[in-house]
């Protein structure tokens, strides 16, 4: 039996990739592990179910409106409907791009074995078209209804909704850009035909709705300013000709950059953290290289699992994981390069070559450096092990960019402030020089200086009432949050880890 449907809206617009993203398909191929989906016709594309469920869990599947609108299936009662909101697929034109990943083994520092992995990426930039039908649900509020896809669309232009998967590691933030909202009458003659033609009275996101949506937004947003004193760089997989190590470019709208992926930063601090922890619990690092050493390795107390996530496990025959509270953004250079001149410098044969291709794409500070091993015997040159890196030198970066979930459902409120002060005490080690990023990291490279870290947030009021947004800390200095507010970070901290002790014990 057909539902009665007397009208719905019709929304379309373009996402715009503000980072990259994975949606990953089914099998691979000889280029990487994770591969993108592919529509029928070979393109790459979003299925409407994967936007579908992004934009679901924005809202929250829990209320019983919210599955009244998007639809549910109750197994026990064998009750249930289809969803009012029907979300097209999404191809898009893009050239893809492969992401290395890897796990670092906490006892040697080294790669963890069976754990590299590659991933296909549609790159900054590119445009999603987006095409919503939303019907209007004759048993439920449709004031309330358009309300609440006000406040989601209103999200998406304000770049508040990622995308597909890694979201916490730099992947899937996107940015809704020219909407059009088609209000469809399907109770007239007219209507219906306006409706075949795609065609409708023309609204706004303040004309649809006025109302007001109560919902939990509790987020602290972290924007970090910063320079580096030495070369900073993430290793390509691919080498040059001249030159056997490059560092990772990446699409940014408008060309090509260096880049620090948001999985490289987030890795960085997530081993500080766990430096912290282990120090402070006593937790010796299992060791061994072993895919089950190293799985056990990231089995850490609560406060790790929460705020950089658990990968996922079968327990009890169900499948557990944890998605992290902190998200990392990938963090671009501030310098363009065309394909053209990229091309050029990884072609490059010779040095000569090589520095005329580096200058003439206005990198007159990255230089190829050598390096040799030193055989232990003779004190020579080991033979076979001279190789070259592009070391970039004298490039800006844009501000490192964290946000940290505090929302109930994403947090214990037990946890909350034990995990701010967690992250305050990897932005002070961040600010001294203690947490290198990137490539070669004990080698001379990958050290940053902060210059300012600036704060702000929402929701915030009952969990931190003593912190003033905007807060600026001039170079990274921790102390500026103020005697109140590191008075309750360390009370929460210390209560948190005397907690900790007592359960191992």
């Amino acid at each position: 039996m057909a539902r009665n449907i007397k009208s719905r809206l019709k929304v379309k617009g373009h996402l715009v990739a503000i980072s990259p993203i994975h949606v990953g398909g089914i099998g691979g191929n000889a280029q990487t592990d994770m591969a993108l989906a592919l529509n029928g016709k070979g393109e790459y594309y979003i299925p409407g179910t994967s936007l579908a469920g992004a934009l679901r869990e924005w809202m929250g599947s829990e209320s019983q409106f919210i599955n009244a609108l998007w639809g549910y299936q109750d197994a026990k009662s064998d009750r249930g409907h289809a969803s009012f909101v029907l979300v097209e697929d999404a191809p898009i034109q893009a050239k893809a791009e492969i992401r290395d990943g890897v796990g670092i083994d906490r006892y040697y520092g080294t790669a963890a074995e069976h754990f590299k992995f590659d991933r296909a990426i549609l790159p900054s930039g590119s445009r999603i078209p987006l095409e919503i039908t939303i019907e209007q649900n004759p048993h439920k509020d449709w004031e309330r209804a358009k309300a609440e896809w006000v406040e989601l669309l209103t999200a998406l232009q304000n770049k508040e909704i990622r995308l597909g998967a890694a979201k916490t590691r730099g992947l899937g933030l996107v940015k809704l850009e020219n909407l059009k909202i088609l209000d469809q009458n399907l109770s007239t003659r007219q209507g219906i035909l306006n409706t075949l033609r795609d065609k409708g009275t023309g609204t706004t996101l303040g004309a649809l709705s006025n109302q007001p949506v109560t919902r939990n937004n509790q987020k602290l947003f972290i924007e970090i300013k910063w320079q580096p004193i030495s070369p900073v760089m993430v290793k390509a997989e691919a080498g040059g000709i001249a030159v056997d190590s490059l560092p990772l470019v990446s699409a940014n709208g408008s060309g090509l950059t260096f880049v620090l992926p948001g999985s490289s930063i987030k890795g960085a601090l997530r081993t500080q953290a766990e430096r912290i922890m282990r120090t402070v619990l006593d937790q010796p690092v299992p060791n061994g290289k072993s895919k089950q050493n190293f799985s056990n390795q990231l089995e850490l107390v609560e406060l790790i699992r929460e705020l950089f996530g658990a990968s996922a496990k079968i327990k009890d025959k169900e499948q557990h994981g944890r998605i992290g509270a902190l998200a990392v953004d990938d963090c671009y250079a501030s310098v363009n390069i065309s394909e053209n001149q990229w091309q050029d410098i990884t072609s490059a044969e010779k040095e000569l070559p090589l520095r005329n291709a580096l200058d003439q794409a206005g990198l007159n500070n990255t230089q190829q450096a050598f390096h040799v091993a030193i055989d232990r015997w003779t004190g020579g040159a080991a033979d076979g092990f001279l190789y070259s890196t592009l070391e970039p030198m004298g490039v800006n970066w844009e501000p490192i960019q964290l946000t940290l979930d505090l929302n109930p459902e994403r947090l214990p409120v037990k946890d909350q402030l034990p995990i701010v002060a967690l992250l305050s005490l990897m932005l002070r080690d961040l600010s001294t020089g203690k947490i290198p990023l990137g490539y070669g990291v004990n080698r001379g490279m990958g050290a940053i200086v902060i210059n300012n870290i600036k704060l702000t947030g929402s929701g915030l009021d009952t969990l931190l009432p003593s912190l003033n947004f905007p807060l600026d800390l001039q170079g990274g200095n921790t102390a500026d949050l103020g005697q109140e507010v590191l008075q309750q970070l360390t009370s929460a901290w210390q209560a948190k880890i005397i907690q900790l002790q007592q359960e191992a014990n």
